[in-house]
């Protein structure tokens, strides 16, 4: 009270003090406003971007009354927007109840909401038809408040799911599609998983192999099923389980494996792997095909057409090409070609027939074949003309032993039908490199050597040298 009697008797300085007061006052209601002004843009920006988002949602609101029929008691305009209806035209079409575009085959809903009400949110798929009478498929998602009256009133949010829904159907289909092709399928499919190095067949698979078509840890147990693998193939199939384990591109391989029986079958095993977003192998998706009858019917038609249909050794054509790719694979070794010419044949066709001489022929080479092994080289080459061709031959002495045994092979007698024919050959041999570097030069000097060997008895053996 002192203080303003003091500041009336001092009325410049109090003027002063009031003006500072209204300034800051005047201040402060500025800034209120300003930052009211602020926060309301901020709002209405929130709004404006809310309503984006809503708009850009295929959503709608509905509040009804469960026990009056469904009545709406509110519907937002993106509700009556999903279903193509102006929501004026849908009231003057008296569509005022929430069951009024419901499709008939969902009635239903109902029942599952009734169940949901004691729950925190209500939530169940029903089908909606749309102006045009299309179908839709909605998520219901809300909850419901018991009123005074004894009312429930449900407030859901529908979502239009029917895109996801036609593409689940798809995934069902596609999904009902591979299994009914992998049971009218004669092929095993298989599915390998990286990570986890296990391998998972179809039922098929146990039907062919008689084994568990699931099998964990395949690349780190590949060890325990070399039973049931062919020998010659063993190899191919550890090469096989490291593709598939380090996630090969494009994987196909043939190998023999046993099946239920016990037999070895050939299979073709073909996979295609499957990458993530990092570009990292994740599985391989492929197939198991038997191709058994079709792998010996090929061998067969290959037999018939490298095989001299009477003796079963190699025909010309083929021992030719043989030997000359051995020659070239093998340039710094030393090879022998044996030329034999079975004495005195022409005899045997004209005292006991062709089909003896035939047999003769025969029953001579099979003893031949039992002497020599399958890395050896024996053809047909004319009438009685074969050859036997050996190679990387260590020295002179193997050489000698050879033709020794080859020879002790044709010195024979065949006994049939109470008729004993006395048997020989004569050989002639020539050496790579010495006597020539491919077939038709070696083929010539072991001609010149037999020439020679004809000329001073037969049944006997020699080699070509160009001093005699």
């Amino acid at each position: 009270m002192k203080l303003i009697n003091e500041l009336q008797n001092k009325p410049t300085i109090f003027l002063i003090l009031m003006i500072v007061i209204v300034s800051i006052c005047i201040i402060i209601v500025v800034v209120i406003m300003l930052f009211r002004l602020e926060n309301e843009k901020r709002v209405t920006r929130a709004a404006l971007e809310l309503r984006k988002i809503t708009n850009s949602i295929r959503a709608g609101l509905v509040h009804f009354t469960l026990e009056d029929n469904c009545k709406i008691i509110y519907a937002s305009k993106g509700f009556y927007d999903l279903l193509g209806y102006e929501k004026n035209v849908a009231k003057v079409e008296s569509k005022l109840s929430l069951l009024d575009f419901i499709d008939p085959r969902d009635v239903h809903f109902l029942q599952n909401i009734k169940k949901q009400l004691d729950n925190e949110t209500i939530r169940c798929e029903v089908r909606m038809l749309t102006k045009d009478g299309n179908n839709l498929f909605m998520l219901m998602n809300g909850n419901s408040s018991y009123g005074k009256d004894g009312r429930n009133t449900i407030s859901v949010v529908f979502v239009d799911i029917t895109e996801q829904k036609q593409m689940q159907d798809l995934i069902l289909l596609e999904g009902e599609r591979y299994r009914i092709a992998t049971e009218l399928s004669k092929d095993v499919l298989f599915e390998y998983h990286i990570k986890t190095d296990e391998m998972i067949y179809t039922e098929k698979f146990r039907d062919l192999f008689g084994t568990n078509p699931v099998i964990p840890q395949f690349r780190n147990t590949c060890m325990m099923r070399r039973d049931l693998i062919h020998p010659d193939d063993w190899g191919i199939y550890l090469e096989l389980c490291q593709e598939l384990w380090e996630g090969k591109s494009i994987i196909e391989v043939e190998f023999r494996i046993k099946d239920k029986l016990g037999e070895f079958i050939w299979c073709q095993l073909m996979g295609k792997t499957i990458y993530d977003d990092d570009k990292l192998p994740i599985r391989v998706i492929g197939k198991v095909v038997n191709v058994d009858i079709q792998k010996r019917e090929l061998e067969a038609l290959e037999y018939k057409a490298t095989r001299d249909p009477l003796t079963g050794v190699y025909n010309k054509e083929v021992t030719i090409k043989k030997i000359d790719k051995f020659i070239n694979g093998n340039k710094n070794g030393m090879h022998i070609l044996m030329f034999i010419d079975f004495d005195d044949f022409k005899s045997i066709n004209d005292n006991f027939g062709h089909l003896i001489g035939d047999k003769v022929l025969i029953f001579v080479i099979s003893r031949i074949k039992e002497v020599f092994s399958e890395g050896e080289i024996i053809g047909r080459i004319g009438g009685d003309e074969f050859v036997v061709f050996a190679g990387n031959i260590t020295n002179l002495d193997e050489v000698m032993e050879k033709a020794a045994t080859l020879r002790n092979a044709l010195d024979t007698t065949y006994i049939s039908d109470m008729k004993s024919i006395p048997i020989s050959g004569s050989i002639g041999i020539a050496i790579y490199p010495e006597a020539g570097l491919h077939y038709e030069q070696l083929m010539d000097r072991a001609d010149q050597a037999l020439y020679r060997v004809k000329e001073q008895g037969k049944n006997n053996y020699g080699l070509y040298s160009p001093t005699t």
